[in-house]
């Protein structure tokens, strides 16, 4: 069943988002595992995925939420949630490195599980 997308369903996928991010950028495979439900090859994979995007030093995060919604160039947001037609959100967030874009962009899903909202990390990607 598809999920209305609402500024308060918009701003909770934000949230679960920006809550992964953080635990991308300690890029420990463990925790990825243990707070997300991750397998441990799939955690691997992530955190090597990140080594050829980011330097080990640099501090991975979303835009803030009062610009994450903003279009930029190109007319995207860089957190961009919408609904699909299988019933889940999907969302497309630009990944920052020392608060400045790269290239890498964060592929998630947001399904509604027993009420609430859970992620599922899709790929990361250019």
């Amino acid at each position: 069943m598809e999920m209305a997308l609402t500024d308060s369903l918009r701003q909770l996928a934000y949230a679960q988002a920006a809550a992964f991010v953080r635990t991308l950028d300690r890029r420990d495979p463990v925790a990825l595992q243990r707070d997300w439900g991750l397998s441990p090859g799939v955690a691997d994979e992530i955190v090597d995925m990140l080594d050829s995007y980011f330097a080990a030093n640099e501090a991975l995060s979303l835009a803030p939420l009062e610009q994450a919604f903003v279009p930029g160039k190109g007319g995207r947001p860089a957190v961009d949630v919408y609904a699909t037609d299988a019933g889940p959100l999907g969302l497309e967030c630009l990944l920052l490195a020392d608060g400045k874009r790269g290239e890498a962009t964060l592929h998630l899903e947001m399904s509604n599980h027993d009420g609430a909202l859970r992620l599922h990390y899709h790929y990361i990607g250019s």
